[in-house]
């Protein structure tokens, strides 16, 4: 059976070449050594800079939908009386979870809420999520060192607790579709969601790929519960005006690696080559291009190099997004003999 594809799918970039596109010359690094070296120094120091580069943040267009909805959510609700919830299904890397935190980082940057609470959570869902192993989920992320020994019951009242302890009105389960896995003897975790809404404890956001579309469609009782889905969808790239949106994101993203001082230099990544680039791999999900420049940033930083080259971007197109089957060509490279 064909698997359901989202109602949106992502769009092409624009189809013609760009003038003056890389030379092979170009794909040579112009700093720092010509491969990667890794150290224990440098490898301590890439783990406080994966922190760093995790913590910056650009105004995503795709989000703003997401935004919207998730507020409907929390607005609408009436702990104890009402609650609802809202489907946000989208191909991997289109910054899915990105928008969930800050989401959280926006609720939490408009004090409505008191100090020290937690109104918005977001909880991954393991592979095989059973109904046991979804309250365990909840209950970990708030800390309970008992979680994995609770029954399902137990969970469930641990869970309501720590809502109410922590001040949450909405929770973010991400990687819904883990939620499908039934135990001998066990319900669905989606029939446990059906019964969550209906507790009106908290507003819920559920996340996940296109499996969580198959899964939560399947599922007319609980579908029935949720808004309008607020699926993330690509900047439609055949626009100019959403390539300029695309560009200016890539920009701002470029300052940020150095007012964060990651690197010395900024890496050009608004030029209008490598953005031609970098649309044709990411069709329009600006969190793909995040993920991609994060693993450029990495081999940049073990080069040695002052900013990210053409090349770690080229690699990482190479050995990530093809890989990830995100793109079946290496853009930086086209038409070129042979590869960094």
């Amino acid at each position: 059976m064909a698997k359901k594809k989202l109602q949106s799918s992502p769009q092409k970039p624009p189809q013609q070449k760009v003038s003056g596109g890389f030379a092979p010359g170009d794909l040579h690094p112009q700093s720092g050594f010509p491969e990667p070296r890794q150290t224990q120094e440098s490898t301590a120091q890439l783990r406080v800079r994966n922190q760093v580069i995790r913590e910056i943040y650009i105004h995503n267009p795709n989000h703003a939908p997401v935004f919207k909805a998730l507020d409907g959510v929390i607005s609408m609700g009436v702990k104890g009386v009402y609650q609802t919830g809202v489907r946000n299904a989208a191909e991997s890397y289109a910054g899915k979870s990105s928008a969930g935190d800050e989401f959280a980082r926006i609720i939490a940057a408009r004090n409505i809420y008191a100090q020290g609470t937690r109104p918005v959570v977001r909880v991954e869902l393991e592979q095989a999520c059973t109904s046991r192993r979804f309250w365990s989920a909840i209950n970990t992320e708030y800390g309970d060192d008992f979680a994995g020994i609770k029954d399902e019951e137990k969970g469930r009242r641990s869970a309501y607790e720590n809502f109410e302890k922590h001040g949450t009105v909405l929770l973010i389960l991400d990687e819904i579709q883990h939620a499908g896995y039934r135990s001998k003897g066990s319900s669905t975790a989606t029939d446990v969601i059906k019964r969550f809404i209906s507790d009106a404890q908290v507003g819920l956001g559920l996340f996940g790929n296109e499996d969580a579309l198959d899964l939560l469609q399947s599922n007319n009782q609980l579908s029935h519960r949720l808004q309008e889905p607020c699926d993330i969808r690509p900047l439609d790239l055949s626009h100019s005006s959403e390539q300029a949106k695309f560009t200016t994101f890539v920009q701002k993203y470029d300052a940020a690696l150095v007012e964060k001082k990651l690197f010395t230099e900024l890496s050009n990544l608004a030029d209008s080559r490598t953005v031609f680039c970098l649309m044709a791999i990411s069709r329009g999900y600006l969190g793909r291009v995040v993920a991609l420049v994060r693993i450029a940033a990495k081999r940049a930083f073990l080069r040695g190099a002052d900013h990210i080259e053409v090349c770690d971007l080229s690699h990482a197109t190479r050995t990530w997004a093809i890989d990830q089957k995100l793109i079946d060509y290496n853009p930086f490279t086209w038409g070129l003999p042979g590869d960094v």
